[in-house]
């Protein structure tokens, strides 16, 4: 008789199970036996579990060949999770009542997805609860998860990112769960990251009109020229580029000018002029109008994050601490010392609601948890305040798996049942029950937005360079006439010697 022996755990009793029994043939069995071929094993067809050899038979007692599915019962065997809990203690009574369900949203994933497990296992379950995943202290010392795991005190974990530190001390079981942890907010406007005022028309256009209010002017000058040769009016062009300056401006700004032409020649000229800048301006204001409450999408990258009017900021969690100073990448680490934590500041750790709603104030960037984030942007956002979204990935982590102790018995045992959960879409269930996708605006809600200073930045700045140009244009024109004025009074002042023979001996 063959025993199988072996233990669910290191502390409890040995079990004893039949595997197999070795018969020898009869005689008659025998004879008919070494007739046979001279194979070393030949299988009965008419008793699966008997395996047929040269000098007898083996009964085989297992139900399954499949060491797993043998010792998949752990006879109430306790099996100890270790959870953890950072936003309420109030967690501990709702792990698996879905309620509450914005809080600790990683550990009540894990575990709904272990609590099966352990049924599946015939185990009776433990828990312990801890305030973090395992980090070392300033002693070199593991806490919290990792700690427990290393200790033995704990089977299995709340879902934990992976680190090489991590890996070296705990094994890794299965993926029960997805989660993510990146930097949410919304679009900001275009006016914000851009000249609106520039945009309206390509480069292409620009050149155009160049051209055209160029070639304008061109016959403007030649026709005003013209006329100036034939007669002259007080409000008629005199035939200076002067005039024709004003009278460009005055088109091109919408403004008209008191000058003008005359004659067929040079009105046609300025109505061709007219018209043409008019549809400009009317496409030209179009464009601005879109343009004021435009999302802008050049936002999409680490760089472009660092490198963005966005103030950031991040949920007060040890995770975040952590990963912020490990990362040593320089856009990432340039993103922590200037955004994040800049010198001689309090660093911008804020608790999940207040970041929610810095983002929905917009021009900020959180890096949350991307499940209950979004679960409290569902609750308190408006419907087109959930439109422009975006996410970046900072840590740029794959998803989390469930820790177990190192070089575990049971560690197989854990994770074929989880892969049962998985394909059995008992897992997808769960997920789907407790997680909480990307906010989705209507689409259809129309909204009256404002335009602030921020849009009309560039024009005011140019208003601006007008006030201050002014006055020293003001002192040039002085000047000049006063420049006029005085080489007027010269040219007076001395006169030519008379042609008359006797006033010239007079003045000698």
């Amino acid at each position: 008789l063959f025993i199988e022996v072996y233990k669910i755990l290191d502390s409890t009793e040995l079990i004893f199970t039949p595997r197999a029994s070795w018969r020898d043939f009869d005689n008659s069995r025998s004879n008919s036996t070494e007739s046979d071929s001279n194979s070393l094993a030949v299988y009965d067809d008419s008793k699966a579990n008997r395996v047929v050899q040269k000098n007898g038979w083996v009964e085989d007692y297992r139900k399954s060949k499949v060491l797993s599915s043998r010792r998949n019962n752990v006879r109430r065997h306790p099996l100890t999770m270790v959870n953890v809990i950072t936003d309420s203690n109030d967690t501990r009574n709702h792990l698996n009542d879905r309620l509450k369900l914005h809080q600790d949203s990683i550990a009540k994933m894990s575990y709904s997805i272990v609590h099966i497990c352990f049924e599946m296992l015939n185990a009776t379950e433990q828990l312990i609860f801890t305030h973090t995943w395992g980090y070392k202290d300033k002693y070199g010392k593991w806490q919290g998860v990792v700690d427990y795991l290393m200790k033995k005190e704990g089977d299995l974990g709340t879902l934990t990112i992976f680190t090489q530190e991590r890996m070296q001390v705990v094994d890794y079981i299965a993926m029960v769960g997805s989660t993510a942890v990146r930097f949410v907010f919304r679009e900001p406007p275009l006016a914000y990251l851009a000249n609106i005022f520039a945009l309206p028309f390509t480069g292409m256009v620009w050149l155009a009109i160049f051209i055209c209010v160029l070639g304008c002017a061109l016959f403007l000058y030649i026709t005003s020229k013209w006329e100036a040769s034939m007669s002259m009016h007080p409000l008629q062009l005199d035939g200076s580029w002067a005039d024709v300056l004003i009278l460009i401006i005055g088109a091109v700004l919408q403004q008209g000018c008191t000058l003008e032409p005359r004659y067929a020649a040079g009105r046609v000229v300025m109505l061709i002029l007219f018209i043409a800048m008019t549809i400009l301006y009317a496409a030209y204001s179009a464009n601005i109008v879109v343009l004021l409450r435009a999302p802008s999408s050049s936002v999409r990258s680490l760089p472009d994050l660092l490198n963005s009017p966005l103030k950031l900021g991040a949920s007060d969690f040890e995770y975040n601490r952590y990963f912020f100073k490990k990362l040593n990448e320089p856009v990432r680490k340039a993103i922590y010392d200037k955004k994040i934590a800049p010198k001689g500041k309090k660093p911008n750790f804020y608790s999940m609601e207040e970041g929610v709603e810095k983002i929905r104030q917009g021009l900020f960037a959180f890096h949350m948890e991307l499940n209950p984030g979004y679960r409290l942007i569902q609750e308190t956002y408006q419907e087109h305040e959930k439109c422009d979204l975006v996410e970046i990935d900072y840590i740029n982590e794959i998803n989390p798996w469930v820790p177990g102790q190192k070089r575990a018995a049971n560690k197989e045992l854990y994770r074929i049942n989880f892969i049962k959960i998985r394909e059995t879409g008992v897992q997808s269930c769960m997920h789907r029950r407790l997680h909480v996708p990307r906010p989705r605006c209507s689409g259809a809600v129309s909204t009256f937005s404002s335009v602030g200073v921020a849009d009309m930045y560039p024009a005011m700045l140019a208003t601006l360079y007008g006030f201050l140009l002014s006055p020293a244009v003001l002192v040039l024109e002085i000047l000049y006439h006063r420049l006029i004025v005085a080489r007027a009074n010269r040219a007076k002042t001395i006169q030519p010697f008379p042609e008359d023979s006797s006033l010239r001996s007079y003045y000698e």
